[in-house]
């Protein structure tokens, strides 16, 4: 059972364009584990490895992180990124951990739980490999409107149908309650979730879209695909629903919910 195989053919793209964003919402996601120096911790779906590296600033020499991910792209980039980092890599399905029961203290995620084909699944494994007391954290996107490059998926697909699936399963935890409830089930205890808001600023909206144009995230695979005159009816769909006017600069807002729990 695979994680997701959107992200294997636009990795690079999605470093230039997306990781350093995502970025912004680590330290909220690392508070929410309540890492701390000496931790053994466990990256699950690390893409190219922005939370990882954050990690390991914080669990310093006498802590452990290991981050993997079920895409080689991701991790070939995260390996060249973090050469010189203490994280150590490896390929997994967030559905099946290849490692025993209470092997880590800390579980982290950044974006990737709404992904997996069964969240259950692996929040009960995130539960199965933290040791007693050990805790957990994930973020995830909510709706295609609070996202940065998730919109024009959901733009595409309601110009192109049969592309919907692929961009709906983004959104496979909507909202607070839904995530609560995931944890729950899992085991977790002392649960917490929380909204997590940033503005992104662009230049202009060719700026935002460059990265789209180059096929950068699942949207920009999806949208270099399309027709050409396809693509230009989108691009301005996309333009007029973030009310740009002009060539001021472009703002973006973006939240993501943090859910952490202790096992």
């Amino acid at each position: 059972m695979g994680e997701s195989i959107y992200y294997c053919g636009g990795a690079a793209g999605y470093d230039d364009a997306f990781a350093h964003v995502t970025g912004l919402f680590v330290p909220a996601l690392l508070a929410a584990a309540r890492l701390a120096p000496g931790q053994h911790v466990l990256d699950v779906a690390t893409g190219t490895g922005e939370a990882a590296e954050a990690a390991t600033a914080i669990v310093g020499p006498s802590g452990t992180v290991v981050a993997g991910d079920i895409s080689p792209a991701m991790l070939d980039i995260a390996r060249c990124k973090l050469n010189a980092v203490p994280v150590t890599f490896e390929r997994f399905d967030a559905h099946a951990l290849p490692y025993p029961d209470c092997r880590f203290d800390a579980v982290i995620c950044q974006l990737g739980l709404m992904l997996f084909a069964d969240p259950a699944r692996a929040l009960g494994e995130f539960h199965r490999v933290l040791r007693a007391g050990g805790r957990m954290a994930a973020s995830v996107t909510t709706t295609p409107e609070r996202t940065l490059y998730m919109r024009i998926g959901a733009t595409i697909a309601r110009h192109v149908p049969s592309k919907a699936d692929i961009f709906n399963r983004n959104f496979n935890i909507p909202d607070a309650k839904h995530l609560r409830t995931l944890l729950a089930d899992a085991g977790f205890h002392d649960i917490r979730v929380a909204t997590e808001c940033s503005e992104l600023r662009f230049a202009s909206f060719d700026d935002y879209f460059d990265g789209i144009e180059n096929g950068a995230t699942l949207s920009g695979q999806e949208y270099v695909r399309l027709p050409e005159d396809l693509r230009r009816v989108i691009r301005e769909d996309v333009r007029r629903g973030l009310h740009v006017n002009g060539s001021n600069g472009l703002t973006v807002k973006m939240e993501v919910l943090v859910g952490s729990g202790q096992r």
